[in-house]
């Protein structure tokens, strides 16, 4: 046997450097509440391709020897498409139809589920995880590689749909429409579980989809303060139409009030004619009716006649 300056065999020093290396590769594998991991044995005494070992429900700790930890999300995720701080993306780009041709941008919420179930977790860590490096960070938030995975299986099929259906309306129509909205919400609904499946090889790993499509606005502002304005014209025009169609009926009503007065007084003079008639018809004649008014009144109506002699 060969020694070596300290007198120790070769192989001694080997095997104790083994020891050494396999008592320090440890691993603990911590995993939170909402995650799930799968635990890749590296290999570090004999390199060769990584096999997986297990998977790790959450809350969970385990202590491995040398072994890499993937984290996945166990609970319910999230993509969104808006303009909110934490979304994944800003809302989508679309253009209407030729009709009315303008962008707007219409932002989407989507919710749905990693599957937990470890055979299929493991087959998807090894298609789709290791080609984007598409795993929580260490830290469980989300890594730029499970971003681009999550775009290329959810975010990809949501644009597709969109922009498809945005080329059946005008703009004004897909702004402002709640009808169109839903529908846009509805073909979401029904078509991404499809589309996403597709994506992944014909596997379902992500069920439990929900789709929230939110109000699109034109991506031009002008385009929003041009209908305001037009809007605000019409409505202009219509209290202007109102204010006119009032102030006739009001002059209509007030020369029919006039008109009634007219009659009325009109029937009061003949009232008061007839019954200045009927009193006058008591007399013998007109003539007695004014002595007897004069009379009434203090004035004498039989004034004194005088009689002029005549020259002879």
């Amino acid at each position: 046997m060969k020694l070596n300056r300290w007198g120790v065999a070769a192989g001694v020093v080997v095997a104790i450097g083994a020891v050494g290396i396999g008592l320090s590769a440890c691993t603990t594998a911590r995993v939170s509440a909402g995650q799930t991991a799968i635990i890749v044995d590296d290999y570090v005494l004999i390199p060769t391709d990584p096999a997986i070992i297990e998977c790790v429900q959450e809350e969970t700790s385990e202590i491995y020897g040398s072994v890499d930890v993937y984290r996945y999300p166990a609970r319910q995720i999230s993509w969104d498409a808006n303009e909110d701080p934490g979304a994944e993306r800003g809302p989508y780009v679309v253009v209407s139809n030729a009709k009315a041709p303008a962008e707007l941008l219409v932002p989407v919420s989507v919710t749905f589920d990693l599957t937990t179930d470890c055979d299929k977790l493991k087959s998807f860590h090894r298609e789709f995880g290791t080609k984007y490096q598409g795993w929580l960070a260490d830290d469980g938030l989300p890594s730029e590689g499970w971003k681009q995975l999550l775009n290329y299986v959810v975010g990809q099929p949501l644009e597709q749909t969109l922009i498809r259906l945005s080329q059946k309306y005008t703009w004004q129509q897909i702004w402002n429409d709640e009808a169109i909205r839903a529908e846009f919400q509805n073909a979401l609904q029904q078509e991404l579980p499809n589309a996403s499946k597709n994506r992944t090889n014909g596997q379902d790993y992500f069920s439990n989809f929900q789709v929230t499509v939110l109000k699109p606005e034109p991506r031009d502002e002008g385009l929003k303060e041009a209908i305001i304005a037009e809007q605000k014209a019409i409505a202009d025009a219509r209290a202007t139409e109102a204010k006119g169609v009032a102030d006739a009926n009001a002059k209509k009503a007030s020369t029919e009030a006039e008109i009634l007065a007219a009659q009325a007084q009109t029937e009061l003079a003949r009232q008061r004619a007839l019954q200045q008639s009927a009193e006058i018809a008591g007399y013998p004649s007109v003539e007695d009716y004014l002595r007897a008014k004069a009379i009434e009144s203090g004035l004498n109506p039989y004034q004194p006649t005088y009689v002029v002699p005549q020259a002879g």
